[in-house]
């Protein structure tokens, strides 16, 4: 079996210009610190958790936004990293970490007692 004609997904640049992105914000989704990610590679760590039966991830796959508290913030942190280390995927490992990365910036502030919010196109 030739699985170079899959090599296409593995390559950053097959998804710099998707038009299905998911937003992850605070407030409001035209926050100077938005985070913008392609749909289809996030679709993959929300895919994955959803075959492990993780409890956050996976609903924040669908096109509704999802706000997350602080306590689920601290579940989606646990669950990125576990998705993570399951998949031989260094685009993935990229997506999940850009999304660690922003959601620990928030939950690191002790008083903070926001939201995140995840959106679809």
């Amino acid at each position: 079996m030739a699985t170079d004609r899959f090599s296409d997904r593995l390559a950053a640049a097959t998804y710099e210009h998707d038009d299905e992105v998911v937003g992850v914000f605070e407030s409001d989704p035209d926050e100077e610190e938005t985070l913008w990610l392609s749909a289809r590679l996030f679709r993959r760590l929300t895919g994955v958790a959803g075959a492990y039966e993780l409890r956050t991830l996976p609903m924040l796959g669908g096109s509704d936004p999802v706000r997350l508290d602080r306590h689920r913030c601290d579940d989606l942190l646990d669950e990125l990293t576990f998705v993570a280390e399951r998949l031989n995927d260094p685009l993935a490992a990229s997506t999940a970490q850009a999304i660690a990365d922003y959601v620990a910036i928030r939950t690191r502030r002790p008083a903070w007692e926001g939201a995140v919010t995840f959106e679809g196109d």
